[in-house]
């Protein structure tokens, strides 16, 4: 083979991969770009006017959106339900008021229930965490959780407290 034939070859081959790299990088590039664009601002809002029209309460803390659901599930079928009916998750609390917020609205909302579900359950190693992911940063135990249990909230007092996550009960979703 001619010697500057080759060098011409392995020149275009060089051209070549450092045009497919450009490409490559670039849409990396975009990728990370939108990621890192959906990360910081994927979480929505819900407005006030937006909540009313889902029948749910505003949160006085937070930018969630409180929905009271009447029916008894079990603690997995209503998170199912939170995410594909409202697009998000069994309720976090993440403050004494709303805690209290939420229960009041719940008595009236739930008359003949003596308690509901909400997001919290304890996974391996005793650790509670709420299903939207947010930072447990807020409890009101009335008992201490045990691996595997899902949190009911009691009626009367407003504390939490561990039940089995096959019991069936009303549930309170967020957005």
């Amino acid at each position: 083979m001619d010697p500057v034939r080759a060098d011409a070859d392995e020149s275009t081959f060089s051209d070549v991969h450092r045009k497919i790299a450009k490409v490559i990088f670039g849409f990396a590039f975009v990728v990370v770009i939108i990621a890192i664009s959906l990360s910081a601002f994927g979480s929505r809002s819900t407005s006030a006017a937006d909540c009313a029209k889902l029948g749910g309460i505003k949160s006085r803390s937070t930018d969630q959106c409180f929905i009271h659901v009447n029916e008894e599930k079990t603690f997995i079928q209503a998170e199912l339900l939170c995410e594909a009916k409202f697009g998000g998750h069994l309720a976090s609390i993440h403050s004494g008021f709303d805690n209290l917020y939420v229960a009041d609205f719940s008595r009236e909302l739930f008359p003949y229930v003596d308690q509901y579900y909400i997001g919290l359950a304890t996974v391996h190693d005793n650790k509670e965490m709420w299903q939207d992911g947010t930072q447990l940063d807020y409890t009101n135990f009335g008992s201490k959780l045990e691996t595997g249990k899902c949190t009911t909230v009691d009626m009367e007092s407003a504390k939490w407290y561990e039940i089995d996550c096959f019991t069936k009960a009303c549930f309170v979703c967020s957005v």
